[in-house]
C-alpha cells in the first residue's frame, strides 16, 4: 500500500496540540508562535478553530491558551477503553469460540460508538465494522444497549442533542418517541435486537455491560446475515450466550452481584426512568 500525502492543516493543528507539555500546560499566542514557527496569521487561524471546537481553551484574563475539555475527553475516552477491553478479551474471544460468530467490543462517544475491539471469525463476507470504526447511537444495537441503561443526566445530554439532528428525527421519531419505545424494550429484555434496521440483510444483538459503580460503560454485540441466522434461533441459542458474556465482563469490572439487573427489573443504577424521562418526550404523549 503506498503511503499517501500527508494532510498539512491537520499536521499544524496537530503540532499546535503539541506544543503543550506538563511544563508549559498554559501558552500565549506569541509563545505559540515561537515554539511551532508558523507564521502568525496561521496560528491565529489555528487558534480560532481549536477554539471553536473546544480542544483548546482561552484563559480571558491571562490570555493563554491551555488544552480544552474535547482534548481531555478524548484521552479518559481511550485509558478507560483500554482498560476495559483488556478485562473484556478473553470472555469475548470464549464467546466467538462457543458462536463460532464474530463478536465486538463498542463504548460510547457521544452521540457514537466507537468499536475498541473486535474477534474474527473466518466467513467468507465480512460484516463487520473494523476497529475504531463508528456507529450511530440510535440505530445500532450496541449504542441502544448503552442508551437504554444510561443514567438520567448522560441521556438527557445525548437525547436533546439527537432532537436537534435532523439526520436523526426520521429514526428516533417526533420527540424521540419512537426511540424511547425501542429503549423501553430495551430495557425489559436486557438486550437489543436490531432486526435489519441498520443495513438491511443484517441482524444484530448487543447486551449492556457494566462496572463498578453499575454505570453502564460499553456493549457487547455480534452480527449475523438475515439469510444465514433467523431471528428465531437468534435470540434462542445466542442472545443467552452473549448476555452471560455481558455478565461475566461486568462481574470481572467490579459490578456488584447485586448491581444491574439486566432484564426483568428495573435496574438499581446507571439507567433513567422511562416513565419520567426525558421530558420532551413525556411531555408529547
Amino acid at each position: 500500500m503506498k503511503k499517501g500525502k500527508p494532510v498539512n492543516s491537520l499536521l499544524k493543528g496537530l503540532n499546535i496540540l503539541e506544543a503543550f507539555t506538563p511544563s508549559q500546560s498554559s501558552l500565549s499566542f506569541q509563545e505559540l508562535t515561537i515554539k511551532t514557527g508558523f507564521p502568525k496569521t496561521t496560528v491565529f487561524r489555528f487558534l480560532q478553530t481549536l477554539t471553536s471546537l473546544e480542544y483548546l481553551s482561552l484563559d480571558s484574563k491571562t490570555r493563554k491558551y491551555f488544552l480544552g475539555p474535547r482534548v481531555m475527553s478524548l484521552g479518559f475516552t481511550v485509558l478507560s477503553s483500554m482498560d476495559l477491553k483488556n478485562v473484556a478479551f478473553p470472555y469475548l474471544e470464549e464467546l466467538a469460540r462457543i458462536s463460532e460468530q464474530n463478536v465486538n467490543l463498542a463504548i460510547l462517544d457521544h452521540t457514537e460508538i466507537v468499536v475498541i475491539e473486535r474477534i474474527k471469525k473466518w466467513q467468507i463476507l465480512d460484516i463487520n465494522i473494523q476497529i475504531g470504526g463508528r456507529l450511530s447511537i440510535y440505530q445500532s444495537s450496541p449504542g441502544r444497549a448503552i442508551l437504554a441503561f444510561l443514567n438520567e443526566e448522560k441521556f438527557e445530554s445525548i437525547f436533546n442533542a439527537l432532537l436537534k439532528d435532523p439526520k436523526a428525527l426520521p429514526h428516533i421519531g417526533v420527540n424521540g418517541t419512537k426511540l424511547i419505545k425501542k429503549l423501553k424494550e430495551a430495557r425489559l429484555r436486557g438486550y437489543v435486537l436490531n432486526d435489519e434496521e441498520y443495513f438491511k440483510g443484517l441482524r444484530s444483538i448487543a447486551a449492556p455491560i457494566f462496572n463498578a459503580q453499575s454505570d453502564v460503560e460499553g456493549a457487547v454485540y455480534m452480527s449475523v446475515f438475515s439469510q444465514m441466522v433467523s431471528r428465531e434461533e437468534l435470540v434462542k441459542h445466542y442472545v443467552p450466550m452473549l448476555m452471560d458474556t455481558a455478565r461475566k465482563i461486568s462481574a470481572a469490572r467490579g459490578q456488584p452481584s447485586e448491581g444491574v439487573a439486566y432484564s426483568g427489573a428495573t435496574p438499581t443504577r446507571g439507567s433513567l426512568n422511562f416513565n419520567r424521562a426525558p421530558k420532551r418526550a413525556s411531555s408529547s404523549r
